[in-house]
């Protein structure tokens, strides 16, 4: 992109003719070298990773630590939070993408030395949908700040949304080790964990995380999910009933739960769950959702 507005610029001069440079002379003859400096970089600061504003009615730790785990409506407009770097991503988790690009041009000089700054430009682009450029931005994070793990984390999303998991787990792995007071790797890392039948592993860090926020609904959901894999479904449900009924209309997550409730003996109660799913998002959840109500049924 700075080559090609370089490129522009050149041909636009190129082109000119005789007529007005007196007047561009004119233009200029206030110009010094002074004009050009760059003014001085705000530098990291740790203070700066967080959004002091309430960004959910509900907060806990991992919406404290990640936009992500915040629904879209719930989160304030970037005109309303404080801190001009952290309204690059609340515009851009709003798709308000001309705003979010448009901040990250205004901000350049001021924070082109700041890990944070190349990490939202990053993380814009990977909401926009365009991995490799938030590969690219991600890396320059790191290029400013060599043991930054945030961008490291976000890499680690990169590669399991493209289905590279072993090189997603050592990303975790790594922004865990640089990071050990977050959350947010630690979740990432028990999920795949959890994905790959690792279930010691994994319990050990939901629980981890549970000591740290019991309130945490994918962190109750997820050891849930494993009470019920491991057999006991009866500590299973007990998880499951912490939960906003709200959060049990997911297709896959309240097919799970249903099925843990039938088991558990509750099979009135699994198939009112079942009754309220929303529509599932892919032929796979379909499927599953299908076989859980006709074990459910079945039970009745």
């Amino acid at each position: 992109m700075k080559y090609l507005l370089i490129g522009i610029i050149l041909g636009s001069l190129a082109s000119c003719g005789t007529q007005s440079v007196k007047k561009e002379k004119d233009e200029l003859s206030d110009l010094t070298n002074d004009s050009f400096k760059m003014p001085p970089a705000k530098l990291y600061q740790f203070v700066d990773d967080f959004i002091d504003e309430k960004l959910s009615d509900e907060p806990n730790v991992l919406q404290q630590e990640s936009i992500a785990k915040v629904p879209p409506e719930e989160v304030e407009e970037p005109e309303d939070v404080k801190g001009d770097i952290n309204k690059i991503l609340l515009a851009c988790y709003r798709k308000k993408f001309d705003l979010g690009f448009q901040m990250i041009d205004q901000l350049y000089k001021e924070y082109r030395k700041n890990p944070i700054y190349w990490t939202q430009v990053g993380s814009c682009y990977l909401l926009q949908g365009s991995k490799r450029k938030a590969l690219l931005y991600y890396n320059k994070a790191r290029e400013v700040k060599k043991n930054y793990a945030p961008p490291i984390n976000n890499i680690g999303v990169i590669f399991q949304k493209s289905g590279f998991d072993q090189k997603a787990l050592k990303a975790y792995e790594e922004a865990k080790r640089l990071s050990s007071f977050s959350l947010t790797p630690l979740f990432n890392l028990a999920q795949i964990y959890t994905d790959y039948g690792f279930i010691p592993e994994a319990k050990a860090l939901f629980e981890s995380m549970y000591r740290v926020d019991n309130k945490d609904p994918e962190v109750i959901y997820a050891l849930g999910f494993i009470s019920f894999v491991e057999g006991n479904y009866g500590k299973s449900v007990s998880f499951y009933n912490n939960l906003s009924r709200d959060y049990y209309k997911t297709a896959g997550i309240g097919a799970n739960i249903a099925y843990a409730l039938a088991l558990n003996g509750n099979a009135d109660e699994a198939k009112d769950i079942l009754q309220s799913l929303e529509n599932p998002r892919s032929r796979e959840e379909a499927s599953y959702v299908n076989e859980v109500r006709g074990y459910v049924e079945g039970r009745l």
